[in-house]
Formats: structure tokens, C-alpha cells, sequence
């Protein structure tokens, strides 16, 4: 057995923290709009091109308070989609991801959605009306 005064030393001398989590990113008062699996053109710059900017949003210190997804663009929020891990680090960052409900059923695709939250166009007027700037890609 130890005696008192070690233990005591050895108490003073170990660091303790209370670690709380929190999100690293810093959320904008703006919503980024997609509406299509791409920006510009349809072809394999334009899809590079989305890709690169969710990947560097992801990585981004200052992030938006929406991400919405409608038309084709809710074909990045489903099953097989290369961008889950990059989208579903922006909701870990806080940002709120709005897939359109309506495009998904259009598109046969409801059941398919692994990340971000099935909205109607009531909850996307709602998101657009909180926000002091809407960026459409």
C-alpha cells in the first residue's frame, strides 16, 4: 500500500479534462441549393465539379446552415451514391440536409435515401425563409 502523501502527489499530478463535444465547423446564416448531380454541363467536369466543392465544404471551417437537395440532385443522397460520407460529415458538422421528398418519388428512390432528412416543399419554402442567403448550384 501506498502511502497518503504519494497517492496525493500522483493525484495533483495527473491533468483531467471533461471533454464536451463540438462541432469544428462554424455555420453561416445560408442555404446551398442543388438541383441537379452536377454544375455546368453533364459531363465529367461538371460532376467533378460537384463532387470537389462538397468534398471541400466537408473540410471547410465555415459551413452553411442548409445543404437542400431536390430534382436529380437527390440521386447524391441514396444508396450507391459516392458523396454519403462526404454529406453525412456535413450534418455531423451541424448542417441541416433537406432531401425534396417529391423528386425522390418521382424518381423511385424514397426508399433508397441514406442520408439527410426527407422534406416536403414546405419544409424547403421554410429553410430558404430562415436564411439570409440562398446559394443555387
Amino acid at each position: 500500500m501506498r502511502p497518503e502523501s504519494i497517492e496525493q502527489n500522483f493525484f495533483e499530478e495527473t491533468y483531467y479534462e471533461k471533454r464536451v463535444w463540438i462541432a469544428s465547423a462554424r455555420l453561416t446564416n445560408a442555404l446551398m441549393m442543388f438541383s441537379k448531380p452536377f454544375i455546368g454541363e453533364d459531363d465529367e467536369m461538371g460532376r467533378n465539379a460537384l463532387n470537389d466543392i462538397l468534398v471541400t465544404l466537408s473540410e471547410s471551417e465555415i459551413v452553411p446552415k442548409y445543404i437542400v437537395f431536390w430534382n436529380n440532385a437527390v440521386k447524391l443522397c441514396v444508396e450507391d451514391s459516392k458523396l454519403l460520407s462526404t454529406i453525412n460529415r456535413l450534418e455531423k458538422y451541424g448542417v441541416r440536409v433537406l432531401v425534396a421528398g417529391h423528386a425522390l418519388d418521382k424518381l423511385n428512390l424514397k426508399s433508397s435515401l441514406r442520408v439527410g432528412k426527407l422534406a416536403n416543399h414546405f419544409d424547403l419554402i421554410d429553410a430558404i425563409n430562415q436564411v439570409q442567403k440562398v446559394i443555387n448550384f
